[in-house]
């Protein structure tokens, strides 16, 4: 039978994970204290929360749910970044920070009901912010908008360039 305290622990996971639509999984073997908070106060700063999980609670905790596929990725020491905030923006402070730190290996994670490998996080961190792409699509849309109004707004231009050359014509003939 099961601790009531280990019962609790695994609830209390099962609610961060339902909680949380995006969570990014890192191995974090070799590395220092100091740097794992250095690693914990960045992402905070991005609406995130590293916190380092036990294997077999967490396999617990995300049975039944859309998370257990994460379960072959539960290897070895693990440490888990729930994210709130901007996803990719996470995703490249975690790649950046383990190319300074060999000893911090990306697992993989969970994304709009996708199991992500380490390689995806990788190519999600190469993505322009989300203010780049907004802008982006704005753009696109805009575009054709003005090339409409250029071409609708050409016969009246014309007609008008007619008109001042008569005019023109007129007052030198006078």
């Amino acid at each position: 039978m099961a601790r009531p305290e280990k019962t609790a622990k695994v609830e209390a996971l099962r609610e961060r994970f339902l909680s949380h639509e995006v969570v990014f999984l890192a191995d974090f073997t070799g590395l220092k204290a100091q740097e794992i908070n250095d690693l914990r106060f960045n992402l905070r700063e991005m609406g995130a929360e590293l916190r380092v999980l036990k294997n077999t609670l967490t396999l617990l905790a995300i049975k039944d749910t859309e998370y257990e596929a994460m379960g072959e990725l539960l290897v070895g020491p693990i440490a888990a970044a729930f994210v709130s905030g901007d996803p990719m923006a996470v995703a490249k402070e975690m790649v950046a920070f383990s190319r300074a730190n060999p000893a911090f290996a990306l697992k993989g994670g969970f994304m709009e009901g996708k199991l992500l490998k380490a390689a995806d996080m990788r190519s999600l961190a190469t993505l322009p912010p989300r203010e780049v792409l907004l802008a982006k699509v704005a753009g696109s849309f805009k575009a054709p908008l003005y090339g409409l109004c250029g071409v609708l707004s050409g016969p009246y231009r014309k007609l008008v360039y007619a008109l001042r050359a008569v005019a023109d014509a007129k007052s030198e003939a006078a």
